[in-house]
């Protein structure tokens, strides 16, 4: 059970990354995430690499450019979806936009690799136990949408006209954006997928089976970062945010933006290091699940903690406790299918 605990681990870490962001306030968002991208997705990524794998580059070499290029163009891939993710929410609004989004990340990242890299696995106990806690999941995350939307509801109806949110924009495109989003933030799973091959190089260098999948992630999250960041420079020149980065008060921010890095980054690594611990055949898929699951779990429980939920009545409050539960219930399947795949 230690991937799975490393897995719990790395959904608290994803699940807190966002929370610094709640004092950013000065900053507009791309100021925040620009500073983000370069911290998570360029610094943080090589740092933690060369503190694992002294010799990273003589794995890159050993993995061979093939190698390298698959990891580089699905890391590529996933780089889209933080952009589609800031879109669907505004389309759809947090309720559903997050959990239409999350729920197809969870999906399409623990099975597709399931049916298609594992499809002799998928009729045996251990699959169906996989496809199941996935299916509960998804319950999970419905019931939850649908509390965020009681509190949407009971915390319009307790504002000033003044405060309401302005219309939704079209359904349509926004569920367009959502499905981007939701089949291309998997890419990342599948990075790690196809960066075996890395892995291997790593271990024949001495390096742990736990540690050996780090040498995937900077380069990975660096082909993230390209996406990422043009965008974000995109809307700083727009918004003529570029004063905000030395505006009095904010210095601090940096510090805060750095802490989000190595959350994030962080649970990236710490996901790694549970597949690799969770089974060569099911561990991406459990891994994945599991890491995304416990992240929004977490996230939350964060948001009750700062206040998120304060004036929300009863009955939001008790669906969302209910989604949650059911949340871990998911959970608590996949560390059982886990540990059929063992056996």
């Amino acid at each position: 059970m230690f991937g799975i605990a490393l897995a719990l681990v790395a959904g608290i870490c994803t699940g807190s990354f966002g929370f610094p962001m709640k004092f950013t306030t000065k900053w507009k968002w791309e100021n925040t995430w620009s500073m983000w991208t370069v911290w998570t997705l360029l610094v943080v990524p090589w740092v933690i690499a060369f503190c694992a794998i002294p010799d990273l580059f003589e794995v890159f070499r050993q993995a061979g450019w093939a190698a390298i290029g698959w990891v580089f163009l699905f890391g590529f891939i996933w780089g889209f979806s933080a952009i589609a993710f800031g879109f669907g929410i505004a389309y759809l609004g947090l309720a559903l936009g997050y959990s239409l989004m999350m729920g197809l990340i969870i999906v399409v990242g623990s099975l597709l690799p399931l049916f298609t890299e594992n499809l002799d696995t998928v009729l045996q106990k251990s699959g169906l136990a996989i496809i199941g806690g996935v299916v509960v999941i998804i319950i999970g995350i419905a019931i939850n949408a649908w509390s965020a939307i009681i509190k949407e509801h009971d915390l319009t109806a307790a504002s000033t006209p003044a405060e309401k949110p302005a219309q939704k924009k079209s359904l349509g495109k926004g569920i367009i954006i959502c499905l981007v989003a939701g089949f291309t933030g998997p890419m990342l799973n599948y990075a790690f997928i196809k960066g075996s091959q890395l892995q291997t190089a790593a271990e024949l260098l001495g390096v742990s089976k736990t540690l050996a999948p780090i040498s995937i992630w900077p380069i990975a999250l660096s082909a993230g970062f390209f996406t990422n960041l043009a965008y974000c420079l995109w809307l700083v020149k727009k918004n003529h945010a570029w004063h905000l980065y030395r505006a009095q008060g904010t210095r601090r921010y940096y510090l805060y933006t750095l802490i989000m890095g190595l959350l994030w980054a962080g649970s990236i690594a710490i996901f790694a290091m549970a597949s690799v611990n969770l089974g060569e055949k099911s561990g991406p898929s459990i891994g994945w699940a599991v890491f995304n699951t416990i992240g929004i779990f977490w996230a939350n429980i964060l948001g009750i903690l700062s206040g998120e939920w304060k004036g929300v009545g009863k009955k939001g409050l008790t669906v969302m406790a209910f989604g949650l539960a059911i949340l871990l219930v998911g959970v608590g399947i996949l560390g059982w299918a886990n540990t059929l795949s063992v056996q």
